[in-house]
């Protein structure tokens, strides 16, 4: 049974490069399963690629109307997780005026299967049969991610070129992957954290040499992006963050700054940025 287990998951990562390269004519071929509405001002759809690993995409409601173009936040989950467990967090994001992608990848460490989702998203982008045709501001576009996601965000960016921004939530990646990054990064943990723990984050974000901010949500456990309370906290920030960095919003930059309103935020902890 584990070696099928293994094989499966090896068969998926293997598989992940031929999705992105073929993404188009599939999806050419397959409309969204269904649109549904999450809140007054979210709407999402679902994508059955007939593969292992199927996209969702959170985006503003009033897209379908509007002429804009908006920036994408692609999302890695967590080990054994898939998108429906951050659905508050990623309809808070896409309520901040995003298209947010996700996927059902529960192994994605790798980077592999968020950077197809790029790919996805901007395949969708130059379909003119998809809800996403000319509505995506493809030089925008960031990846964020929680635990083993976390560290598929970190991985993603250093795959695509089209990231440009990361926020990682308590993830898992290790020094030199950090190491690697040269895109703007928050570097996210929380204070009961017993999975995933502070130290690892910190070490994460002492090995990055691009602009980078750590900082420690008090009194929250390695689940605190997937309970409905506590993941208002991270959607709060991580709005601030794109907006940052993939709209150019200097209000928003200048919150991540020493001095700026995260380093003076009760709900957080042991503050730090450097390289700006």
């Amino acid at each position: 049974m584990k070696k099928r287990i293994a094989s499966i998951m090896t068969a998926a990562l293997i598989l992940t490069p031929a999705l992105t390269a073929n993404l188009s004519s599939v999806n050419a071929a397959n409309q969204p399963e269904s649109v549904t509405s999450v809140s007054n001002t979210v709407s999402l759809a679902k994508y059955d690629d007939g593969l292992l690993i199927d996209h969702v995409v959170y985006f503003p409601k009033d897209m379908t109307r509007s002429n804009k173009k908006y920036p994408v936040v692609v999302w890695g989950n967590g080990t054994f997780a898939s998108w429906e467990h951050y659905e508050e967090l990623l309809s808070q994001i896409a309520a901040g005026g995003y298209i947010v992608v996700g996927n059902t990848d529960s192994f994605c460490g790798s980077g592999l299967t968020e950077s197809a989702s790029v790919d996805f998203i901007i395949n969708e982008n130059k379909d003119s049969k998809s809800i996403f045709y000319n509505k995506v501001d493809v030089e925008h576009i960031g990846a964020g991610g929680h635990s083993q996601g976390g560290m598929s965000a970190v991985n993603a960016a250093r795959r695509n070129s089209y990231i440009d921004c990361v926020f990682d939530v308590q993830g898992c990646q290790l020094k030199y992957e950090a190491s690697k990054l040269n895109v703007p990064t928050f570097f996210i943990t929380a204070t009961e954290d017993t999975i995933v723990s502070s130290s690892w984050v910190k070490s994460s974000y002492n090995a990055c040499n691009a602009p980078s901010v750590y900082a420690s949500v008090k009194d929250v456990t390695h689940f605190g992006p997937v309970d409905g309370q506590s993941a208002s906290i991270f959607a709060e920030y991580a709005v601030k963050w794109f907006d940052a960095f993939l709209k150019n919003n200097k209000n928003s930059k200048s919150v991540f700054l020493k001095g700026g309103s995260l380093s003076k935020d009760s709900r957080w902890v042991d503050y730090a940025s450097k390289n700006f």
